[in-house]
């Protein structure tokens, strides 16, 4: 199960290393940068055009999940210089089965790397992007989870809409970290997960993302010829584990297919 396999893996683009501006990369950039808001327009309008029938006959709205999913991949489709190769599809849940997926968090297409699991999940996301148009009105038609930071009403509410997600079987996803690393090592975990998944009496599903940090080079607008790796590693079972022990497990999990990260 994965997205434009590949036998071999390309030379991956260092952190930290100076984008080239030229021609080429302009071109691309204009390439990337009108593909991704007519497609985000695209599904965006047909998820709040089709939200009033998916959720009179679909309470979870997993109809509207599945069009984000369709929206991500073709993003990523419509990009020939990504590359994703998806490592342990064996340990994704069953369709019903919930679970707490908790990733490292590398770019702003982490989301779109993740989607390509193609399984239902409602995502926590900082509340700024509820307001763009037509990607906010999306992501509110579909059940994804508004937090704003330093709120504790809106704390409690984001867990509220997480615990009856889960209550109807539907996953949620994570990115512990809280923000994007900028070279790759992980940052300390917030227990925010763990705490939603010993309450809910779920699994934690760590999963890692590797070389997504060089499909939009930081400093440049332009994509890069990159690969990315995502490895869906076996459940945690959030019983007989502290909140602590669950995040601390995640994150050696997670680290351990990171190239020179450590915990």
């Amino acid at each position: 199960m994965s997205t434009r396999d590949i036998q071999q893996e390309r030379t991956p683009i260092p952190l930290n290393s100076k984008p080239h501006i030229g021609p080429v990369k302009v071109l691309m950039a204009t390439y990337v940068w009108s593909v991704i808001p007519l497609l985000t327009i695209f599904f965006g309008s047909l998820t709040v055009l089709l939200a009033p029938v998916a959720i009179l006959i679909d309470k979870r709205r997993d109809m509207l999940h599945s069009i984000a999913t369709l929206w991500a991949k073709s993003i990523c489709w419509a990009n020939p210089w990504w590359t994703f190769v998806i490592k342990g599809a064996e340990n994704l849940p069953s369709a019903g089965t919930p679970v707490v997926y908790v990733s490292n968090h590398q770019s702003q297409a982490d989301i779109l790397t993740v989607f390509l699991v193609s399984r239902q999940f409602r995502w926590l996301a900082k509340d700024a992007l509820f307001k763009i148009p037509f990607l906010g009105w999306a992501m509110s038609a579909a059940g994804y989870v508004p937090v704003k930071r330093g709120d504790k009403r809106s704390h409690a509410e984001c867990f509220r809409m997480a615990r009856e997600h889960l209550a109807r079987g539907t996953s949620m996803l994570f990115f512990p970290e809280g923000t994007r690393s900028r070279d790759g090592q992980l940052l300390p975990f917030k227990s925010g997960a763990f705490k939603l998944a010993k309450e809910c009496d779920v699994p934690i599903l760590p999963i890692t993302l590797e070389g997504a940090s060089n499909l939009l080079p930081k400093g440049s607008f332009a994509p890069a010829v990159a690969t990315v790796t995502i490895t869906i590693h076996p459940m945690i079972s959030s019983k007989g584990n502290s909140e602590h022990e669950l995040s601390e497990l995640a994150k050696t999990v997670i680290a351990s297919a990171l190239c020179g990260s450590s915990t």
